[in-house]
This record gives C-alpha cells, structure tokens and sequence, in this order.
C-alpha cells in the first residue's frame, strides 16, 4: 500500500513537471513570435556577419532565377544559412510574368539556395495574388509550397485551400486538402 502510494506521488510529480515544461515551452514560443525582435538580438550575438540592406540574385546557367532584397540579414556561416528581415524576393518565370513576394522574416539555405518564409507572406504576379502564413521555394524543382492555408484570388475568381504547391517553370498550381472558392460567370477557361 505504501509503495503504491509512492508510486502515485511519482507520477503524479512527472505528470506535474511535464505540464510545467509544456507550458514554459508554449509561453516562450507565445512571446518571441510576439516580440521577433528579442530572438533577432540573440541571434545577431552568434552571427558571423550583420548585413543591413541587402541585395542578392541567383542565377543558374546565366538565367536569373530570383532576386531578393532585406532590411537586414545574419549570417552564419556553421550552418549554412541566411536570416533575413522583411525579405522581398522577385521570382522569374519562363513566361516572363514574376512572382513577387513579401514575408515578415525568411531563411536561406547558402549552400542549396533553398528558401523558407514566414509571416505574412504575400505573392502577386501580373494575374493573381496569393496569401499565406509561411512559404518554401526549391530551387531543384524550382517550385513555391506551402504547407499552410493559402488563398488564391484574382480578377474573377477566389480559392482558399490547406496547401498549395507551385511550379515557376510551367506556371501551374495544385492545391491540396478543403479547396474551395467562387468563380465569377465572366472567367474563361
């Protein structure tokens, strides 16, 4: 009976401590999303280099890929990657028309020159706009995914969906998981 009783104050005590941990987890999380600007201070101490106003085009073959402009960027150099502020990235098409899009914050890889974004990340080409939370481009497959809610909207037409994966060499979007929208009787398919 004892030892039961034991038993239950033990676990009962690791129950306590991984609700305490959880919690701790969910309210720091909860204030550095609010307030970036305290993670971009630790994050500038352990940078290798602090760019502000920075400008940056990748090119394959000689064909511009993209072109990216930011408030500021951390580099650091250990793990390959570039933290920017208030990216604004303008991709190429094959069709000539441009994505160009806007995020709160982003990260590039330096040795693949993939791209994530996040933070009200807005995209608009010359027939549409889209809207997301957060956004990864692939420079191997040259797409644009995001694995969060996204609407699509133009002229004549509206289309919320959970994903939405976009191809820069062919122009075509898929869209995955609750799609739906409104059409205008005017659009031509």
């Amino acid at each position: 009976m004892k030892n039961r009783r034991l038993l239950q104050k033990a676990l009962l005590a690791v129950v306590v401590l991984s609700l305490g941990a959880v919690i701790a987890v969910f309210v720091g999380y909860r204030h550095v999303s609010r307030h970036p600007d305290v993670l971009l201070t630790q994050i500038q101490k352990k940078a290798d280099m602090q760019l502000n106003k920075i400008r940056q085009t990748a090119t394959r073959n000689g064909i511009r890929e993209w072109r990216m402009e930011a408030e500021s960027a951390s580099l650091l150099k250990k793990r390959n990657t570039m933290l920017l502020v208030k990216p604004n990235v303008e991709f190429f098409m094959n069709d000539g028309d441009n994505v160009h899009l806007t995020a709160d914050e982003g990260t590039i890889y330096t040795n693949t020159n993939r791209m994530d974004v996040s933070g009200q990340v807005r995209a608009n080409t010359s027939r549409y706009r889209f809207r997301t939370e957060s956004l990864n481009y692939d420079p191997a497959s040259r797409e644009l995914r995001a694995d969060t809610p996204v609407t699509l909207s133009g002229r004549l037409f509206t289309l919320r969906a959970d994903r939405m994966t976009m191809d820069l060499k062919t122009d075509i979007a898929h869209f995955d998981g609750h799609v739906e929208g409104t059409i205008s009787e005017d659009l031509r398919l």
